[in-house]
């Protein structure tokens, strides 16, 4: 786009404006009124006036377009400067560089215009306060409920209050307490340690022997570690693998079934 001189004053031409131009919202627009000048290149001048008046309206449509269609219609004086900016002086179109146009356009919203775009406004705000009713009392259910492991135990307890049959704690230890941010409290600890070795033992089964090389075991490993005074969870008298009449110790530490008549195989 130049912005070089539109030639003697003899050869311009003048145009009213009428005319709708979108907004950014869909299907509400500005009018445009006002005034077109312009002057038209030889080819255009070939084809009569109205040839010369089409072109140059084509091109004023284009860029009122071009600036109305990025504002909403509460911006109205926005797209009214940014306009008065682009059309007020002398410059060409991109499409014919030979057409030289100015304009001086008044912008305006129609009553109907407008009372649309503020239902539609006010839609939005309702809206948006519904959602940040609910993010906010999301969020302090979170904060209240889940904030502490306790502090959701005590929630769980209150809803069954009414049915305590229906309470179910393994329910709320696989599906709720997860959700806890910081669900790896001591009682969390505590219950899934305890889940863990009641599993262990639950898998030993009625076997002595499993029983005996698990003490076995856990007694070796507590002495490793130098924990000899947690031996005291283990029963005094509980048999150990050397007791077991399923298992013997070999040279090599390694627990061997025991043969008929009592000789390692």
């Amino acid at each position: 786009m130049t912005i070089d001189g539109p030639g003697p004053w003899w050869s311009r031409r003048r145009s009213r404006i009428r005319a709708q131009w979108p907004t950014r919202l869909p299907g509400i627009r500005f009018c445009a009124r006002g005034t077109l000048t312009y002057r038209a290149p030889a080819p255009l001048k070939t084809g009569g006036t109205a040839a010369a008046r089409a072109a140059a309206r084509l091109a004023l449509d284009e860029l009122g377009r071009g600036i109305s269609e990025r504002h909403m219609p509460e911006q109205l004086t926005t797209a009214q400067e940014r306009l008065t900016l682009a059309a007020a002086h002398w410059h060409t179109s991109e499409n014919t560089p030979d057409l030289w146009l100015k304009a001086r356009i008044t912008l305006m919203l129609t009553q109907q215009e407008a009372d649309r775009a503020q239902r539609y406004q006010d839609a939005i705000r309702e809206v948006t306060l519904q959602l940040a009713q609910e993010h906010e009392r999301r969020e302090r259910f979170r904060q209240a409920v889940f904030g502490t492991p306790d502090a959701t135990r005590i929630w769980w307890l209150d809803r069954h209050l009414d049915d305590l049959d229906s309470l179910n704690w393994d329910v709320f230890k696989e599906k709720i307490l997860p959700l806890v941010g910081a669900a790896d409290d001591i009682q969390s600890k505590a219950e899934r340690i305890a889940q863990t070795l009641l599993y262990v033992w639950e898998k030993l089964g009625d076997n002595p022997g499993h029983h005996a090389r698990f003490i076995t075991t856990v007694r070796a490993v507590l002495d490793q570690m130098g924990w000899n005074d947690a031996l005291a969870w283990l029963a005094p008298g509980e048999p150990s693998a050397a007791d077991s009449p399923e298992s013997v110790r070999g040279d090599g530490g390694e627990l061997r079934p025991v043969a008929e008549g009592g000789t390692a195989r």
